[in-house]
């Protein structure tokens, strides 16, 4: 991997961070047009090159996942990008041609994502996370950056250089050993699903060469970050990132942007709500590109904005999914109203998961926590819900790879 390619990415992300909202729309233009022979060679895509982006069908995600050998520049099948990826589970290179690997993403809720990048893509990939997420101070020192995912990705592990150590620790491991791990390591930058941070926080870990800590793959609630915080000592930021490209990244002041400057994210109203469904258009991908690609996450603008300087559109931690909303006749509840009103009553690290019916809602908590049925009268209360909420039988689901806190599609209840 080209460290020129890496800097340069690094350079151009940071310029762009300094443009206004109009600028960061002209330089989304640019990179439109650069990306036109790309999708000539993307059978999806290829009958509407060369046309606005508006002329572009809308696609669901679970369409482009039913053929990846249509969503590819390469020319390369389903099957071989399935095959490839698999290479790549199992430790080996997931090469599918000289320096383009294929690898799955963290997935969890049905069948998980592919991603196809080239060694340039991946260098550009790199460039943008250090741009976006480390702070410039700390790129003039060695860095320390580990990861824990389900799998290794070639995505981060490339970051590795002589001022760059890399470690990555699978999910598989359990709290006690990863923590150790990481205290040996001694990460200046730290990204790991939520419920990990949560459990290091538990054990007590110390990791006082961090600079900047990053959760993805799931939601965190503002309880958690407030208790991950407490004891790491530093405060937990969002990465926004899926197989559909990396849409977004905290920044310093810890607000989380929409990464403008590389992605045109168009936001299609949710019935019944203050959100959005995020339709996403990666400019700078050839090899896999991503073009009006409909995800499911649901996301809400931040009305306070951010004022460090990047004009990137802000936006609410990422709590959940369009169908994770709960529907009944005459109340709508959102993700985010089901993690403040779960926050208030059930401080971290106590997990829970909740799963929602057309008659009721049925709560899961440990048995060892107290007051039980306090905590589901408050929950149907807080949310002024229109159904009973039970206590279920069975403690909340083990994270496997990720948390799901939610369950049951509002759109049943229609």
């Amino acid at each position: 991997m080209s460290s020129r390619t890496i800097a340069a990415s690094w350079l151009a992300t940071r310029i762009a961070m300094g443009r206004s909202s109009a600028g960061l729309a002209r330089g989304r233009a640019r990179l439109w047009r650069r990306l036109q022979p790309a999708l000539r060679h993307t059978p999806a895509l290829a009958s509407f090159a060369g046309r606005p982006l508006a002329d572009f069908p809308i696609t669901e995600i679970a369409s482009l996942r039913a053929d990846y050998g249509r969503w590819n520049s390469l020319g390369v099948s389903h099957d071989q990008l399935h095959a490839a990826a698999l290479d790549a589970e199992r430790g080996g290179s997931g090469e599918v041609a000289q320096g383009v690997v294929a690898g799955y993403s963290t997935g969890g809720r049905g069948v998980r994502g592919l991603f196809v990048a080239s060694a340039e893509e991946r260098a550009d990939y790199i460039g943008q996370i250090l741009a976006r997420a480390v702070p410039v101070t700390a790129l003039l020192k060695p860095m320390r950056l580990a990861l824990m995912l389900r799998a290794n990705s070639s995505l981060y592990s490339d970051s590795a250089s002589a001022r760059r150590a890399f470690l990555h620790l699978s999910l598989d491991l359990p709290p006690a050993e990863a923590a150790a791990a990481l205290a040996r390591f001694s990460p200046t930058v730290l990204i790991a699903p939520a419920h990990r941070l949560v459990q290091l926080a538990d054990e007590g870990t110390a990791l006082p060469a961090l600079i900047r800590l990053f959760y993805g793959a799931e939601p965190m609630s503002a309880a958690e970050r407030a208790f991950v915080a407490d004891v790491l000592g530093v405060r937990p930021d969002p990465i926004y990132q899926a197989t559909e490209g990396f849409l977004g990244a905290a920044c310093p002041r810890g607000a989380l942007h929409l990464n403008d400057h590389s992605l045109e994210v168009e936001l299609e109203p949710v019935a019944g709500t203050e959100g959005y469904r995020p339709i996403v258009t990666d400019l700078r991908r050839v090899s896999q590109p991503i073009v009006r690609v409909r995800t499911d996450d649901y996301l809400e603008l931040d009305p306070d904005g951010c004022s460090c300087g990047y004009a990137g559109r802000v936006i609410r931690p990422v709590m959940g999914r369009a169908t994770e909303i709960w529907r009944w006749p005459g109340r709508v509840v959102t993700p985010n109203q089901i993690s403040a009103a779960m926050d208030a009553l059930l401080p971290p690290p106590a997990q829970w998961q909740a799963i929602a019916a057309a008659n009721h809602l049925e709560l899961r908590l440990d048995r060892s926590i107290p007051r039980r049925d306090a905590i589901a009268d408050g929950l149907r209360e807080a949310l002024d819900l229109p159904v009973p909420v039970i206590l279920g039988e069975t403690p909340p689901e083990l994270p496997a790879p990720k948390r799901v806190r939610l369950r049951g599609a509002g759109a049943a209840h229609d």
